[in-house]
C-alpha cells in the first residue's frame, strides 16, 4: 500500500501546524496514512457549494478523531487559483494536503477519479481500491455515521438504503424480506422498522445469521 500511496499523492503531505506562534507547514510522511480508508477532498475556496461543504465535512472529522484517528484521514486536493488562495482555505482543515506547487499531480488524481465538478469526495479503501465516489453525498445525509461506514469496508453495488438514499449502501446492510427489495444502513435501522430487520452477510448472497428486530418504539 506504501508504494502505491507514494505513486498516488507522493512522499509527504501537508498539515497546519497547530503551533500558534508558526505560520509554516508541518511535513507529514505519507507512511503515516499506510492501512487508513482515506477520503481525496477535491475543493477549492472559491467555490460557493465548497465553502458550504468544507465546515460539515470539518464536523465530521473532528467527530470521529478520537475514535477513528487511526483508521481515517482525508486529503485536500487544490483547484484554488494561487497559493495564497490555498494557503488561506486549507488554514481552515484539520487534515492533510497535497501541497499546492505539486499541480501535475493534482491534475493526474482529477483524471484518475475522473473528477468534473467540485467538491467531490473520493473514498479509497485501505488497500487504495475505490470505495465510492459519493464520499459528498454520504455525508450531506449521514454525518459521522458515514465515516463509521466506509471504515468497515463493505460496499454493495446496486443496493440503496432506502431511508436516506445512500447509494451504493456502504457499511453494514439490513434488509427486510416482508417489504419488497427494501434496505437500511446502519444509521437508519437505528431509527427502527415495523418489520424485523436482517443483517446480510457480505460474504454470502443469502441471508447473514445475525437478526435485529427493529421495533420503532417512537
Amino acid at each position: 500500500m506504501a508504494t502505491e500511496l507514494n505513486d498516488l499523492l507522493g512522499e509527504t503531505l501537508l498539515a497546519v501546524n497547530t503551533d500558534v506562534t508558526s505560520e509554516s507547514y508541518r511535513q507529514v510522511p505519507i507512511d503515516e496514512l499506510k492501512n487508513k480508508v482515506l477520503a481525496i477532498y477535491f475543493s477549492a475556496h472559491w467555490c460557493p457549494p465548497c465553502q458550504q461543504f468544507t465546515p460539515k465535512l470539518a464536523e465530521c472529522y473532528k467527530k470521529i478523531q478520537s475514535e477513528l484517528h487511526d483508521k481515517f484521514d482525508i486529503i485536500f486536493v487544490s483547484s484554488d487559483e494561487d497559493e495564497t488562495s490555498f494557503d488561506e482555505y486549507f488554514r481552515t482543515m484539520p487534515w492533510k494536503a497535497l501541497r499546492y506547487s505539486d499541480r501535475e499531480r493534482s491534475k493526474k488524481l482529477s483524471k484518475k477519479f475522473n473528477v468534473d465538478g467540485i467538491p467531490t469526495l473520493i473514498v479509497l479503501l485501505a488497500d487504495g481500491n475505490l470505495l465510492t465516489e459519493n464520499g459528498r453525498n454520504d455525508i450531506a445525509s449521514k454525518g459521522a455515521e458515514a465515516v463509521r461506514s466506509w471504515v468497515q469496508g463493505l460496499l454493495w453495488p446496486g443496493i440503496s438504503c432506502n431511508a436516506c438514499q445512500m447509494n451504493p449502501l456502504v457499511g453494514q446492510r439490513y434488509n427486510c424480506s416482508t417489504c419488497d427489495k427494501y434496505n437500511l444502513c446502519f444509521a437508519c435501522q437505528n431509527n427502527g422498522h415495523e418489520h424485523e430487520l436482517t443483517l446480510m452477510s457480505p460474504e454470502l448472497s443469502t441471508i447473514g445469521e445475525i437478526v435485529w428486530k427493529g421495533i420503532d418504539t417512537s
